[in-house]
C-alpha cells in the first residue's frame, strides 16, 4: 500500500500538554487548543511528531471537528518503537487508524527504521510513511491478510487484540473504588476490562482513573452521550459489546469519531 505525499496546508505539533496523571491539561482543554490552531475546512492536515495518546487523539479530533479532511500524522519513537511517554507505535497506529487518519508515519532512529516500519506494515490498513528530517517518504508495503477474528485495540500506551468470543469479565462500576477495582480485574483470568458509565459522575471518574488500564477495555452505557464521554477521554482504542440498546446509528457515529469497534 502507497500513497502520494500531499502538498500540507497546516501543520499540528506537540503542544507539550498531557492529562492526568502525566499533566495537568483537561482532555476538552486539549483539544480546543488544537482546534484555535486550525483554520476551517482547509486540509490536508499533517499532526507531526507526536508522542504521547492524548495530545495525538485531541489534534485528530480538532481536525475532524473543522472539517479539514483526513489527517496524515507521524509520531517521533526511539530504536525500540515507543515515544518517550512509552507508547508502542502499534498502539498509535490502530488508535490513529479507528480515528480516521490517512496514513501513519514514524520518526525515527535511521538504524531502526526498517524493522519499526516492518512491524507496522504487518497489522496496518492504510498508507505507512517514514519521516527523514522533512522529508515524508511513503512506505510500500502489500497489506497482510489479518485474522478477522483477531480483532485490533489499544491502551493508552500498548496494543492489544480481542475476539469477538471475548469473556469480559465482570462489569465494573465508576465507584470511589474504581483504580482498585480496574487493578484487580486485570488480575484475573479473562480478556477484557468492563466498564459502565451509567452518570455524569461516573464519566469524570472514569476519566480520572482511564490511565490504569492495561487490557482491552469494554466502555458500556446505554446513555449515547454518556459513552461519547468516555470515548472522549479514554486515551486508547475502546470497545463495546452490544449487550446495551444504542441504536446502530449512533453506534456508526461513536465509531467514526473514536474508533470504537462493535461487536
Amino acid at each position: 500500500m502507497d500513497a502520494s505525499v500531499p502538498i500540507f496546508q497546516q501543520r499540528l505539533e506537540p503542544l507539550g500538554l498531557d492529562v492526568a496523571p502525566a499533566g495537568e491539561c483537561g482532555f476538552e482543554e486539549l483539544a480546543a487548543a488544537y482546534r484555535i490552531r486550525l483554520e476551517p475546512r482547509k486540509g490536508p492536515v499533517h499532526i507531526a511528531g507526536m508522542t504521547t495518546m492524548a495530545e495525538c487523539r485531541a489534534a485528530l479530533l480538532a481536525v475532524k471537528r473543522l472539517e479539514c479532511g483526513a489527517p496524515w500524522v507521524s509520531w517521533t519513537c526511539g530504536e525500540d518503537g515507543e515515544s518517550s511517554t512509552r507508547v508502542q507505535m502499534l498502539a498509535a497506529l490502530f488508535v490513529c487508524e479507528g480515528m480516521g487518519a490517512a496514513a501513519f508515519g514514524i520518526d525515527c532512529p535511521e538504524e531502526a527504521a526498517e524493522e519499526r516500519m516492518a512491524e507496522l506494515a504487518a497489522y496496518a490498513g492504510i498508507p505507512l510513511f517514514r519521516v527523514k528530517g522533512k522529508e515524508l517518504i511513503p512506505y510500500p508495503y502489500e497489506p497482510a491478510e489479518l485474522d478477522p477474528d483477531a480483532i485490533p485495540c489499544a491502551t493508552g500506551t500498548a496494543p492489544c487484540f480481542i475476539r469477538r468470543t471475548i469473556d469480559v469479565g465482570e462489569e465494573l462500576e465508576c465507584g470511589p473504588d474504581l483504580l482498585e477495582d480496574i487493578i484487580a480485574a486485570e488480575d484475573d483470568p479473562v480478556g477484557a476490562v468492563k466498564i459502565a458509565i451509567q452518570s455524569q459522575d461516573d464519566a469524570e471518574i472514569f476519566a480520572l482513573h482511564q490511565y490504569a488500564v492495561r487490557e482491552a477495555l469494554c466502555l458500556w452505557s446505554d446513555v449515547p452521550e454518556l459513552l461519547e464521554e468516555a470515548l472522549r477521554v479514554y486515551q486508547g482504542r475502546a470497545f463495546y459489546d452490544g449487550t446495551g440498546e444504542l441504536s446502530r446509528e449512533e453506534l456508526d457515529r461513536l465509531t467514526g469519531l473514536y474508533g470504537l469497534i462493535v461487536l
